[in-house]
C-alpha cells in the first residue's frame, strides 16, 4: 500500500534516468501536511511531518521533542518500497539542528530533568492536516505545534491545558541558533533557557537558524489561500479574536481600523488594498496597540506573487462569509 502523496512516475521515470527514478519514490507534499511514522537519521522511532512549501521536521515521540528540521523535499520512500520494510527513510534535504535538549520541557526548575514523559498522540487540523502533538511532562498536559515562516526560521508553539503552580522551562543549545524571540509573557532567563510563567497557557518560541546555501528542487509550492494562512499567519493572527502577537482577523471587518502611519494616527478601511499592503509592507500602517510587537518577516522572501494573491483572496473571502 503506497503512502499518501507517493509519486510514481512509471515508465517515464525509467526513460529519464536516475533523477526521475529517485523522484519516483518521493513522498510529495501538496496542499495538506503529511504525517509519516518511520525511522529517520539517528531515530528509530520518528514521526516525520512534511508541510506544504518545503518545510519538514521530525518529532521524537519518546522524548516528546522537536528533533531536527530540513527545507526542500520530504521523504524518499525507496527503502520501504523496494526492501523488506523497517528501513530508514532518507530525508530530501539537509538535516538541520534546532539545538533542542534531550528533554527540552521541564516543570518547576530549568535544571531538573523530567521524571516522566508520556506521549498521548496527535490531532490534525481538518482543513490543512497540520498536526498538534499531545504529551505530558511530569503529569502536565502539553500540546506542541511546529511551523516555519521562511527558510532558516522555525517556530515552536506550546499550549497548556490549564495554568499551574510552577513555571515551565524550554531548554536548547543557543549555539544552534542565530536568534531566539518569544511571545509576550515569556522570557529568555539565560542563554538556552526560556521560562514560561505558571500563569501563561500559551507560548511561542521563534528560532532563527544559521544560513545555509543548501537548496532542494523537489517541492510544489501551494496556492491554497486557507492553507497559506494556516502555515504563515495563524500563529500570530487568529480568525476568532483569540490573543496572539498580532491583531486578529476577526476584527478586520468590524469597522475602520486605527493605525499609526508615518508617526501619525489614521483610520483605514479594511479592503483588498489595505490587506495587500499589510502583507507586503507590514510596518507601513501598524494597528494601534501593536507598536511594540515583534516585526513581521518579509513574506516576499517566502511566498511568490501567485501565493500572495491567493492569501489576499482568502482574507478578502472572510468578509464575504461575514456578509459585509
Amino acid at each position: 500500500m503506497k503512502p499518501r502523496g507517493l509519486v510514481v512516475a512509471g515508465l517515464l521515470a525509467v526513460l529519464m534516468g536516475d533523477t526521475a527514478q529517485s523522484q519516483k519514490f518521493d513522498i510529495l507534499v501538496q496542499d495538506r501536511a503529511i504525517v509519516q511514522r518511520c525511522s529517520t537519521q539517528g531515530l528509530p522511532r520518528s514521526i516525520a511531518v512534511g508541510m506544504p512549501g518545503g518545510f519538514s521536521y521530525v518529532f521524537d515521540p519518546v522524548a516528546c521533542r522537536l528533533a531536527f528540521v530540513w527545507f526542500g523535499g520530504f521523504l524518499d520512500f525507496r527503502p520501504e518500497a523496494t526492501g523488506r520494510g523497517g528501513g530508514r527513510l532518507p530525508i530530501l534535504g539537509t538535516k538541520r539542528s534546532v539545538g533542542t535538549a534531550e528533554s527540552p520541557l521541564r516543570i518547576g526548575a530549568a535544571d531538573q530533568e523530567p521524571m516522566t514523559i508520556e506521549f498521548d498522540g496527535y490531532r490534525r487540523e481538518v482543513a490543512t492536516g497540520i498536526p498538534t502533538f499531545q504529551f505530558r511532562v511530569d503529569g502536565v498536559p502539553i500540546e506542541q505545534r511546529v511551523l516555519s515562516f521562511g527558510r532558516d526560521q522555525v517556530t515552536v508553539e506550546l499550549s497548556f491545558a490549564s495554568v499551574g503552580d510552577a513555571p515551565r522551562f524550554y531548554c536548547l543549545d543557543p549555539k544552534a541558533t542565530t536568534g531566539i524571540a518569544v511571545s509576550d509573557g515569556v522570557q529568555v532567563v539565560r542563554p538556552g533557557v526560556i521560562e514560561i510563567p505558571a500563569e501563561e497557557s500559551w507560548a511561542q518560541i521563534r528560532l532563527s537558524l544559521p544560513h545555509t546555501a543548501e537548496t532542494f528542487a523537489r517541492q510544489q509550492p501551494t496556492t491554497n489561500g486557507r492553507l497559506l494562512y494556516a502555515i504563515h499567519c495563524m500563529a500570530c493572527h487568529t480568525l476568532d479574536g483569540g490573543k496572539r502577537i498580532g491583531p486578529s482577523f476577526n476584527e478586520l471587518w468590524s469597522g475602520p481600523r486605527v493605525v499609526t502611519r508615518n508617526g501619525r494616527s489614521e483610520e483605514v478601511v479594511a479592503d483588498e488594498a489595505y490587506i495587500r499592503e499589510s502583507i507586503l509592507k507590514p510596518q507601513a500602517a501598524i494597528v494601534q496597540g501593536y507598536e511594540k510587537a515583534n516585526q513581521m518577516i518579509d513574506i516576499t522572501q517566502t511566498l511568490d506573487v501567485e501565493q500572495i494573491d491567493a492569501l489576499v483572496k482568502f482574507l478578502v473571502s472572510l468578509r464575504l462569509e461575514d456578509g459585509k
